[in-house]
């Protein structure tokens, strides 16, 4: 494997475990541990992140480009699906951390375009297919799941954040109409 493969699957590991530690352990977990669940040194973790808040940056940038995403098979509603689960785990991570992420000179790719480019893509194919509703916009799911920000992060948060993206699903799948006989 060359070095520069190397270095990148490096890198890759690096940003998973930072995400998956990030949303269990919160934005204060010691770097060490993200570099030791990575299986690499903790100077490795350096050279492609000389300080924590550089690390967070790349973890969030990982996580929007993900989000941007749009699950191709299926319907526009089982796209939509997909999305939203992909979208409570972004939720979900993101509060743990939201502190460093706004701070001061932070540098991170912007969520609410990336967001609204795949909500759009993905009402524009059920809208065409017919599984959802074509009287509503990117603007309008963002503001309906912009109340995951507000739920109180307590142990029914994941359940709640379900349940809410089950409202917005709700609200714009079209409803199929069974035939009487």
């Amino acid at each position: 494997m060359s070095p520069r493969a190397d270095a990148r699957l490096n890198r890759d590991a690096l940003l998973r475990s930072a995400s998956e530690l990030f949303a269990s352990d919160g934005p204060d977990v010691a770097l060490d541990k993200v570099a030791r669940d990575a299986g690499v040194s903790i100077a490795t973790l350096y050279r492609h992140f000389p300080h924590r808040e550089a690390l967070v940056a790349a973890t969030y940038a990982r996580e929007i480009a993900e989000l941007g995403e749009v699950p191709d098979d299926g319907s526009g509603s089982v796209a939509l699906a997909r999305w939203l689960l992909r979208f409570v785990e972004f939720a979900r991570t993101k509060r743990a951390l939201g502190d460093l992420l706004h701070a001061p000179g932070a540098d991170h790719p912007p969520a609410r375009t990336v967001i609204s480019a795949a909500i759009t893509d993905i009402l524009a194919r059920g809208a065409a297919d017919g599984t959802l509703r074509d009287d509503r916009d990117a603007d309008d799911v963002i503001a309906l799941l912009a109340g995951l920000w507000t739920l109180p992060a307590d142990d029914s948060w994941p359940q709640r954040a379900d349940r809410l993206a089950g409202f917005v699903l709700d609200g714009l799948t079209v409803p199929t109409r069974s035939v009487s006989p």
